[in-house]
């Protein structure tokens, strides 16, 4: 089921889908052994008066490396316990970001059960 976005008026939606790490995360003892493959979808939702170039240059607008790194750098920063510090960390690093209204972030943990496509958890925070 896709998501359902609050309204934030005058803001733009910044979109990242699918982002697969394979991170060092998981509470259980056989997942502090190695990595396992998690998917990051973000949402960002950013002030138009902070999204707006009238010259269509980079510097102008909140750049999408700058969540892809938040996110990258958060996940594999080290061993992770659980999927909702992972989230809180990175939403947190995100919403310091220049313009930042709010953010949903979801970490979803692929190979958690044999059957079960993901298993995982989703975080909306706004400032």
């Amino acid at each position: 089921m896709p998501p359902i976005f609050p309204y934030y008026p005058n803001c733009r939606r910044i979109f990242i889908r699918n982002l697969k790490l394979e991170a060092h995360i998981g509470a259980y003892d056989h997942e502090r052994l190695k990595t396992q493959p998690i998917i990051l979808q973000c949402d960002v939702w950013v002030n138009i008066g902070s999204s707006r170039s009238e010259q269509d240059n980079i510097n102008d607008v909140l750049n999408y490396d700058l969540i892809v790194a938040a996110l990258t750098n958060t996940a594999l920063s080290g061993h992770i316990d659980l999927q909702e510090t992972l989230v809180d960390k990175a939403s947190e690093v995100i919403l310091k970001l220049p313009g930042v209204v709010a953010v949903r972030l979801t970490c979803e943990k692929t190979q958690a059960y044999s059957n079960v496509d993901a298993v995982g958890v989703e975080s909306w925070r706004e400032n």
